[in-house]
């Protein structure tokens, strides 16, 4: 019973203390095996399920020998009559040791776990009996050595749980620089068509004019031609030959595969894997000097670099979606650049391109522009801006822009706009369906930038709203009924916290934001019909963007009006009685800088207004009560002064 208590104690010897157990009492073998797993289970020593049953076959096995119950019954009589087990077996039973636990121990000593030494053992001398073979040394307990077994349950678990795959063949799924297509007889004839191209100039080098014929031959748009002729080396040495140009083009069909790769593998600088806003300035140059519907820009050299910086800016407000200022292949990928830059060759008026090079609209975005910057040093600072569309953005919007929030430029601490950012800002306004828009003024009404607008940044901006629609005669409504509104509007999916992708997926977005901060364009939105906007909204098939309809209806009237002033100027007596539009628009012309002058009260008032709120009634107390006025032909400037702020949106938007 000692020994049996002390070799219960030891986990790696359970299988052993059993089979002493069923020899000395008789019992069964079906409870002796019940009565292992159950031990094995007090002592944590669990088998996994692909190798307990075999451990269980190996165990019935070795339990059905003769030699095993000779060696326990011989043992047990040993222990019976109290004399010690010895540690080397003389009989000629097989060991028991290759289910034990590794543990060897004399008799009148308790088992202890041997203590792993500080070196390795050296290497017995002298032979000793393998623990396999059937040789006896006596009646004692066979010596117990590390289990052969459990030695290879590791290894064994590893290799039966672990998977085994097929050797298969993945096909590469990832091309960066485009898939593979044309073959080497394509490229072939290629460089063939293009020596023959060369052969007929003069000393075989072909000048920038010549590269029309070399861009068709070798299978490319029109308008890459300067991005070819710059890649062969030819703005360095003044032309190009064909070993410089076949040198290049085996670059290109052998690395690069598809027209982004292709693109910008010919525009970007050397070393580089994306284009940046210098990179695009000789392309679109030669786009001012060749393309037929621009030629009428030639007299006017003076205004080449402004529209090609409009096209530029153009460019990076749809294509770098990632905001880095570098555009990359996959952008390009996603893009309709190219397929519009290949557009120019096939049409004739550039106008009808209404994406990136329509002249109509660099014409509205340089003129409006132009009215801000007073002092035409191409730079506007926030004043400046404040007067764009009669005043209509907040103060505290502008002030965002200004931060830096979507320009890189102020972030030199210079508070003022450039041309290229005024691009941006100008899209931005006028078209807010557009991603990049969204984006725009979410950076700028997430002003703490954490990711989402919360109702803290709307009350912010609500403010300002609030004081300039009372100071116009108008009711506003209370901040809380507009944020149910808003809320119901977008949908919000983290609650009362509005983030870019709510705006995103929002049909009513140019809503949300002019609400905040356009007061113009809200009240537009008030007085329109609801259904009406819901049902523009919801429309998937749009035919002009919301851009290209403010783009078109400002370029008619810009244009109208310097008609006009042109005809007043020469022709002060020559007008003809059916031409009503120019009448009127002549009209409005007359009537603008009143209505300027009258904004220029209402913003004092505001100012006003937020320096004392307290004043703010005395300040509005000269309007008059009724929302009635009279033709703007028909007062004089006090008048206009005075009542401007109770006239209806429409009428402010026909001025």
């Amino acid at each position: 019973v000692t020994v049996s208590e002390q070799l219960l104690s030891e986990t790696g010897i359970l299988n052993t203390a059993l089979e002493i157990w069923r020899y000395a009492f008789g019992v069964d073998i079906g409870t002796l095996l019940v009565a292992r797993n159950a031990m094995s289970a007090s002592h944590d020593v669990t088998l996994t399920p692909s190798v307990k049953p075999k451990v269980d076959e190996l165990f019935m096995r070795w339990l059905s020998e003769e030699e095993t119950k000779d060696a326990l019954l011989e043992n047990l009589q040993l222990i019976l009559k109290g004399e010690h087990v010895s540690c080397h077996n003389t009989g000629n039973q097989q060991s028991f040791g290759d289910f034990s636990g590794g543990i060897s121990f004399t008799g009148g000593q308790s088992p202890r776990r041997p203590t792993s030494p500080t070196t390795p053992p050296a290497s017995p001398t002298t032979k000793t009996a393998s623990p396999r073979s059937p040789r006896k040394k006596g009646a004692g307990f066979p010596a117990f050595r590390k289990s052969s077994i459990n030695s290879k349950v590791t290894p064994n678990r590893e290799s039966l749980d672990k998977p085994t795959y097929p050797n298969i063949n993945i096909p590469q799924f990832y091309f960066p620089t485009g898939q593979p297509t044309c073959t080497a007889d394509y490229n072939k004839q290629i460089i063939n068509n293009v020596k023959v191209i060369f052969s007929n100039f003069n000393e075989g080098k072909a000048h920038k004019k010549n590269f029309t014929d070399v861009a068709k031959a070798c299978d490319c748009p029109l308008f890459w031609k300067m991005a070819l002729y710059r890649a062969a080396g030819g703005e360095e040495k003044g032309y190009v030959t064909f070993e410089m140009f076949q040198d290049l083009w085996k670059i290109i069909s052998t690395s690069f595969h598809d027209e982004a790769s292709r693109f910008v593998r010919l525009l970007a600088q050397p070393g580089c894997n994306y284009l940046t806003s210098e990179d695009f300035s000789p392309l679109i140059q030669d786009v001012v000097d060749t393309h037929p519907g621009l030629s009428f820009l030639q007299e006017a050299p003076e205004f080449h670099s402004r529209y090609v910086t409009t096209v530029i800016a153009r460019i990076f407000f749809t294509v770098n979606r990632s905001w880095s200022g570098k555009i990359t292949m996959p952008d390009l990928r996603r893009s309709n650049f190219l397929t519009i830059l290949q557009l120019l060759d096939e049409e004739d008026d550039i106008n009808q391109i209404s994406d990136y090079f329509s002249y109509e609209h660099f014409y509205v975005i340089y003129c409006k522009f132009w009215e801000l910057d007073t002092d035409h040093d191409l730079f506007i600072d926030k004043k400046d801006l404040s007067r764009h569309n009669n005043h209509a953005i907040s103060s505290r919007m502008i002030d965002r822009i200004f931060s830096g929030a979507v320009s890189r430029g102020m972030k030199s601490g210079l508070d003022r706009m450039s041309y290229t950012e005024f691009v941006w800002f100008l899209l931005a306004e006028e078209d807010k369906r557009q991603p990049t828009s969204i984006e725009y003024w979410f950076r700028c009404m997430d002003l703490d930038g954490d990711g989402v607008i919360s109702m803290y940044e709307l009350h912010y901006f609500y403010e300002e709203q609030v004081l300039k629609m009372e100071a116009m005669g108008i009711d506003p409504l209370p901040f809380e009924d507009c944020l149910c509104q808003m809320l119901d509007l977008v949908k919000p999916k983290l609650g009362v916290k509005i983030t870019l992708q709510d705006l995103k997926i929002c049909k009513m977005t140019p809503m949300f934001f002019d609400t905040f901060f356009n007061h113009e364009k809200y009240l537009d939105h008030e007085q329109r019909d609801p259904f009406a906007a819901l049902r523009d909204g919801e429309s998937d098939v749009q035919e002009l963007s919301d851009w290209e309809k403010y783009a078109q209806t400002e370029y008619e009237f810009l244009v109208a009006e310097e008609g006009a002033n042109d005809s007043n100027m020469s022709y002060e007596d020559d007008f003809e009685a059916d031409e009503e539009d120019d009448i009127e628009l002549i009209n409005r012309n007359k009537s603008k800088q009143h209505a300027l002058n009258a904004i220029s009260d209402l913003n004092t008032v505001i100012t006003a207004a937020q320096e004392k709120s307290g004043s703010l009634e005395n300040a509005t107390t000269t309007t008059t009560p009724n929302n009635k006025s009279t033709p703007p032909d028909e007062m004089n400037n006090h008048e206009i002064s005075a009542e401007f702020h109770l006239l209806e949106p429409p009428m402010r938007n026909r001025w």
